[in-house]
């Protein structure tokens, strides 16, 4: 009766330390989560991009082919290129094409135009809303910056002539992701949809 009795309070010992360290394994798995979110720091977004004119992009008044986006860097810096991307374009040998012809992986140095008329003449103003575009930077194969652009349509007052739509791009968030150490942080398209939720919400 007694080797009984000690058997069971053995075994229910093993059971109550079993659990324990299931919950402190779980512990420090919702502490590194917590830990493995990017680090990242606000910083001018000319590092990344700049928009040669963005004083207010017409069809019909500009003389840019849309909202124009340079991508900065050095000769190894990559950019991806998201959101409203069947907006965008670019200019081959001369002539526009869609972006997603080419991909959406562009170089540094590169231009690319925010264009909602192109190749679909039956598209109208009044009905252009808001517009998203993503830029990831790339080095080395690792996230290292990250640039939201929003692009409103603003309508033309009776002041400035009256009639039609002009399309003004705003820079909403420009971050960059410091290496920690030494290393190039390790950030994941769900990290980025996160941070991207947080400013476009």
């Amino acid at each position: 009766m007694i080797k009984a009795s000690k058997a069971i309070r053995l075994r229910r010992l093993f059971i109550c330390s079993g659990l324990g360290l299931l919950l402190i394994v779980a512990g420090c798995a919702l502490k590194t989560k917590e830990e493995a979110k990017p680090k990242s720091v606000s910083v001018p977004a000319d590092e990344m991009i700049s928009m040669p004119w963005n004083e207010g992009w017409s069809l019909a008044i500009s003389i840019t082919p849309g909202i124009p986006v340079e991508l900065r860097g050095s000769d190894e810096v990559m950019y991806e290129i998201s959101g409203d991307t069947g907006y965008l374009c670019v200019k081959s040998e001369g002539k526009l094409e869609r972006m997603s012809k080419g991909g959406n992986s562009k170089k540094a140095g590169e231009r690319f135009y925010w264009n909602p008329f192109f190749g679909d003449s039956q598209v109208q103003p009044a009905d252009i809303g808001a517009s998203w575009i993503r830029i990831v930077r790339k080095q080395e194969g690792y996230t290292t910056g990250l640039v939201l652009i929003k692009i409103l349509p603003s309508p033309i007052t009776a002041a400035d002539g009256g009639g039609g739509v002009t399309f003004k791009a705003d820079i909403i968030a420009s971050l960059e992701f410091p290496r920690q150490e030494g290393a190039y942080q390790t950030i994941s398209d769900e990290n980025l949809k996160e941070i991207e939720a947080a400013y476009t919400k």
